[in-house]
């Protein structure tokens, strides 16, 4: 577990994350103003949809003693063929109840979980428990969900996924927050007096939205405390920044909310071996690789999410080389002193 609450006010980072000013996970991911390394389970190679999961603790435990300042898990009810791998296999919020225990400052989150597939009192409570249990390092990605193939099972239409994401959002950051009391929703009713515990482990549990969720980008801003999205290319990752500093507000500003993109990574053995196409990612060495995600950096990514699913080479190994050529480029953050 983590050493808990930063202090609030300046020290804590006090222009940074309106609400979360003493919450480790944010401060950790997301320091405001420079980049960093995020990992995205499982952390293995394979081929295949299915990992072995073979050591899973003890290589969370490597990827937080290298200094990585994330661990994102994919929801992943069902395994859809043609959908998709079955990302770290385990439900994500049984594995961060584990992580949470296994681990002392890495971030935890989810990236994340299809809201519209859960009710969100039982959502608000797991998040809400992983949070206190590690010391305030939960980070609640949420998501409608990108593998059809899973909805007949839920009982669920299509169609309904975008709204479903909007009124389970507003009912998890109703649980998850100090507020009045009772709420209202076409998912059920809160009467006055009835709250989910325990509470979060720092006042306000952070919630992010991946990808667009069904909702118009000022709905996003209003509402999330960060945005996470695909890899795409400088030029047009540049762009999304920008329309989203827009609205939210820079580094250093009272309304500075971060931007996150995900992608798989090949790391070639040859440090300088040229870049090469990988959907929804990238496959160079590390030399071409420090220049691309120092071009993210520049272009307003305050983190950069890694999936090593792809690499022939050891998973470990990959971090173990990341760890010792890009991360003193993409340090993750700390909480204040006192901590």
């Amino acid at each position: 577990m983590s050493a808990g609450c930063s202090p609030a006010g300046p020290a804590a980072g006090e222009h940074r994350h309106p609400g979360l000013l003493r919450h480790p996970g944010m401060l950790r991911a997301f320091p405001g103003g420079r980049a960093t390394l995020g990992l995205i389970a499982p952390l293995e190679s394979f081929t295949g949809d299915v990992p072995t999961m073979a050591g899973h603790l003890r290589l969370a435990r490597t990827a937080e003693d290298l200094g990585f300042s994330t661990l994102w898990l994919r929801d992943v009810p069902l395994l859809v063929p043609g959908e998709g791998d079955g990302g770290q296999l385990f439900d994500p919020w049984v594995y961060l109840g584990a992580l949470a225990v296994a681990t002392r400052h890495i971030a935890l989150g989810t990236a994340s979980t299809v809201l519209p597939l859960r009710h969100p009192v039982h959502v608000a409570k797991a998040a809400n428990s992983v949070d206190a249990l590690s010391g305030g390092r939960m980070l609640l990605g949420a998501a409608r969900g990108d593998r059809p193939g899973e909805v007949p099972a839920f009982g669920l239409e299509p169609a309904g996924l975008a709204a479903g994401l909007r009124h389970g959002w507003e009912y998890v950051r109703h649980l998850t927050e100090p507020g009045p009391s009772g709420f209202l929703s076409p998912l059920g009713t809160v009467p006055p007096g009835q709250v989910v515990l325990p509470p979060p482990a720092c006042g306000r549990l952070p919630m992010l939205m991946t990808g667009r969720g069904g909702q118009p980008l000022e709905w996003t801003a209003r509402h999330a405390d960060g945005w996470l999205y695909t890899a795409l290319a400088p030029e047009q990752q540049r762009a999304n920044t920008a329309r989203w500093r827009r609205l939210t507000g820079e580094p250093g500003s009272p309304g500075y909310k971060p931007y996150a993109q995900a992608g798989y990574l090949v790391l070639d053995e040859d440090p300088r071996a040229s870049p090469r196409p990988l959907p929804q990612g990238w496959a160079m060495g590390r030399e071409p690789l420090l220049d691309l995600f120092k071009t993210y950096e520049e272009a307003g990514v305050d983190q950069l999410m890694v999936n090593l699913r792809h690499n022939t080479r050891p998973a470990p190994e990959v971090m173990e080389e990341l760890a010792a050529y890009l991360l003193p480029h993409f340090p993750a953050g700390e909480a204040a002193p006192g901590g």
